[in-house]
């Protein structure tokens, strides 16, 4: 870390050194720019300051930039290789099962997970097996009954008995 830090201001101090070196001079500065750059000092600002800024802030996100483009890579060819083995399975499953089979697997599937969901909330199961029973015939709905059992049966207040401070 402390060395790549060495080289990056080593080259830096050389680029300054080289950049105001070429612009100090008229001459040379003619000779790259026109006369009307060198004569203003916003040269010095342009070619000290923000060059080596936009250089600095270009090396520092490179690798960034290169990782999230290998990233997006990796995500795209593995897309294609999930989409690859779905498509063969797929292939292979139509050639085995027909849409009955298919009907069942799913319904089979969703029967276990609705078995799995009943047996952590109980009161599920019982209203699942209320629902069942009704619709063999087993019992019968009684409208009346279903609104008073959803009406909380009100407590007895308890009698608090104060006693008298001698």
């Amino acid at each position: 870390m402390l060395l790549k830090s060495k080289i990056c201001l080593t080259v830096l101090a050389v680029y300054e050194m080289i950049a105001i070196s070429f612009l100090h001079f008229k001459r040379i500065c003619d000779a790259m720019f026109t006369t009307t750059f060198c004569d203003g000092w916003y040269r010095y600002f342009l070619f000290c300051v923000i060059v080596p800024l936009v250089v600095g802030l270009i090396l520092m996100w490179i690798h960034e930039i290169v990782r999230a483009h290998r990233r997006r890579s990796f995500f795209r060819r593995t897309r294609k290789t999930i989409n690859n083995v779905v498509s063969a399975i797929r292939g292979r499953v139509s050639e085995q099962l027909d849409m009955n089979d298919m009907e069942k697997i799913v319904t089979a599937a969703v029967l276990v997970g609705i078995k799995k969901y009943a047996d952590n909330h109980p009161n599920l199961r019982r209203n699942v097996n209320h629902i069942i029973d009704v619709a063999r015939g087993d019992a019968e709905i009684d409208i009346m009954a279903m609104d008073e059992a959803r009406v909380a049966p009100s407590r007895p207040k308890k009698i608090v008995k104060k006693t008298a401070k001698k």
